[in-house]
């Protein structure tokens, strides 16, 4: 059983996002594209763990700014009362549940019942709204008697005091009781947690006893308990007890009284005996341990204690798995998450947000939605062809692919040393261009991933360096993205490979031979250069960047022609 459908409506950054997810979920993006609200979102309809306790009641911030101002657009121009009352700002946020396989799962989620595109699934839908929209109607209009243009109105005005929340049943339309809700739970390891076994804070004692109390079986719980008693047993045997509840000789009737006195435990249950509990890390307190090391040890402790509920559906949210980690520390992490998620109940569904290729690499691409800012896009269905070449190559940066401003593909190293010795020449502007080598010569595959998330955007760009190498088909095909896309710019050499296009650009011929100790021949000095290609393109951008240089080297049309481009 997961969660395979969310709908999120006005809430925060989001108008209408609708999103596919699957059992293990990796959500990418750039800086807010609204990743985090996104989770916060989905704590709205599930039930809370205390841990990371979210609020479900909202304020004005977390209603989505823009349909505020619609709405107090549609006042302001007097706009018939239906419309205004259609325009109302609600939040609403909507989950699927599918793969509901046995008795136990359907009796979770059975009263949910429901028909999506003509398949069964199971639907509750978080509401925040008026609880009476022609009071707030009203309300609003006496606010905003005196505003002439919407521009005048302030959308933070919104009196959200006509507002409340309720968690409904879609099928019905009917409130969902907290027995019932209780049995599909979120729990987040946010992102900010370098407080996690800080000393004055101390979550990782929390999470320990949490740990513990779901797990400990009776015959355990009994020792523990019996040790506490016995713990205040021995404090009265000391001489100092005795001592303190000794009789005042100059009364003899105290005596009767005193001698009833006893040490009893004070609220004898377990979590407030396992509450004492301080974690140690060798031979140090967690909390005196770098952040790297207690992150790490967060991961394991808060992921080893969701999986260990099997009572309810946990939906585990990690963000930013990375953060402050070791490259072997990830590794580590990494490795513990995928495989925790493959050994894990059919209740766990795990979700992770993530600014690291290693991550998305492990976890696999075809895992991954991106977002970017105005829709969330599922990479379910990426080609076999890119699931092949990035197990091939683990370290490849399919985050700087998708979502630098400027990206240029190139097919090799020699490519790249050219290109980003050339931008880096440029001393008066600052270099925000990407050149990556894929290692080969097709593109078509990642033109159409960056497409994905990247088509009709014209903020984004990337150009595409190609080797003719005698093949006119594939020029053809590569020039389609080029004619179809106005943010796509794929330019072939005109000769067979680089080498033969830059001998023939200005006086390259001639600088190049002097370099080289060739004769002055595009044929031989082009040899030359494929003789030791990153060899000899080294000791090209060297002289390149040479504060002695007394020539200037001229890039290839075609490569130049994608620089001016992407400016």
């Amino acid at each position: 059983m997961y969660i395979s459908n969310v709908t999120i409506k006005n809430y925060r950054g989001f108008n209408n996002l609708k999103i596919k997810l699957s059992k293990l979920t990796v959500i990418i993006g750039e800086n807010d594209t609204g990743k985090t609200n996104f989770l916060r979102a989905l704590s709205l309809p599930l039930s809370n763990n205390s841990l990371d306790y979210n609020q479900k009641r909202l304020s004005v911030p977390d209603i989505n700014s823009n349909c505020i101002k619609i709405f107090y657009k549609s006042i302001i121009e007097d706009e018939d009362q239906e419309i205004q009352l259609k325009k109302i700002p609600k939040v609403s946020v909507t989950i699927q549940f599918k793969d509901v396989k046995d008795f136990y799962e359907t009796e979770i989620v059975h009263k949910w019942l429901t028909d999506a595109d003509g398949e069964p699934c199971y639907e509750i839908r978080y509401d925040y709204k008026p609880k009476n929209d022609l009071d707030l109607l009203l309300n609003v209009k006496d606010m905003l008697k005196d505003c002439n243009a919407s521009e005048e109105s302030k959308w933070f005005t919104l009196p959200v005091e006509h507002y409340e929340y309720q968690i409904i049943s879609s099928n019905n339309e009917k409130q969902i009781s907290f027995n019932d809700l209780k049995h599909v739970v979120i729990n987040t390891i946010p992102a900010e947690r370098d407080d996690f076994s800080d000393s004055n804070s101390m979550k990782a004692n929390n999470i320990l006893t949490k740990l513990l109390v779901n797990t400990l079986d009776d015959s355990e719980k009994n020792n523990i308990n019996s040790a506490y008693t016995e713990f205040f047993a021995a404090i009265e045997k000391t001489d100092t007890f005795k001592k303190i509840l000794s009789s005042d000789a100059d009364f003899e009737n105290l005596k009767d009284y005193i001698n009833q006195i006893e040490c009893i435990p004070n609220l004898p249950n377990l979590r407030n005996i396992l509450s004492n509990i301080t974690l140690g890390y060798g031979d140090d307190f967690l909390y005196q341990k770098g952040l790297g090391e207690r992150n790490l040890v967060f991961i394991f402790l808060l992921f080893a204690f969701y999986k260990s509920t099997q009572k309810s559906f946990n939906l585990c949210c990690i963000e930013e798995p990375e953060s402050h980690l070791s490259i072997n520390n990830l590794k580590l992490a990494t490795d513990f998450i995928y495989k925790s998620v493959n050994k894990s109940n059919r209740l766990l569904q795990t979700i992770l947000t993530t600014h690291n290729p290693t991550v998305i690499n492990k976890l696999k691409i075809n895992n991954v939605v991106a977002f970017n800012g105005t829709e969330a896009i599922s990479l379910t269905d990426v080609s076999q062809n890119l699931l092949d070449y990035l197990r091939k190559r683990p370290n490849f940066d399919i985050l700087k692919l998708l979502f630098a401003d400027k990206v240029i593909l190139v097919e090799g190293p020699s490519e790249e040393m050219l290109i980003n010795t050339f931008i880096q020449t440029k001393v008066n502007s600052l270099n925000n261009v990407e050149v990556i080598s894929i290692g080969h010569k097709g593109y078509k595959t990642f033109l159409d991933i960056w497409l994905r998330i990247n088509k009709n955007n014209s903020a984004k760009k990337i150009g595409v360096v190609r080797d003719f190498d005698n093949q006119q088909k594939a020029k053809e095909d590569h020039d389609v993205y080029d004619a179809e896309n106005e943010n796509i710019v794929v330019r072939t050499t005109k000769e067979y490979t680089l080498e033969d296009d830059f001998v023939r650009a200005g006086d390259n011929c001639k600088i190049l031979s002097e370099l080289f100790g060739t004769e002055i021949d595009y044929d031989t000095v082009a040899q030359s250069m494929k003789a030791n290609k990153t060899g000899g393109m080294l000791k090209i951008c060297d002289a390149m960047l040479s504060p002695d240089k007394t020539f200037d080297l001229v890039l290839p049309s075609h490569i130049m022609e994608i620089v001016e481009k992407l400016k």
